[in-house]
């Protein structure tokens, strides 16, 4: 290690904060995938996973819309697996 390396400053990389219009557009995207399915379009890795950010997410939303999204969520995973039974 060179000396002038003990005087370099780190890079700092500022956190992201999502936009709403972001979130709406990612929880849309899942949705619209499982409003247009006959079978599960999740792995059981990508429906672990949005089982569990789904919720997360819709917190950045108005109420009545985390609320909405969070039931039709859980209404196409639960028709889905249904289907699959």
């Amino acid at each position: 290690m060179s000396q002038l390396e003990l005087f370099i400053q780190p890079v700092v990389v500022e956190p992201t904060v999502p936009s709403v219009d972001s979130i709406r557009a990612r929880l849309e995207a899942v949705l619209a995938a499982l409003r247009g399915a006959e079978t599960m379009p999740l792995t059981p890795r990508e429906l672990a996973f949005w089982t569990v950010v789904t919720p997360q997410m819709s917190n950045w939303l108005p109420p009545e819309e985390k609320a909405a999204v969070c039931a039709e969520f859980e209404a196409h995973v639960a028709r889905l697996s249904a289907q699959a039974a």
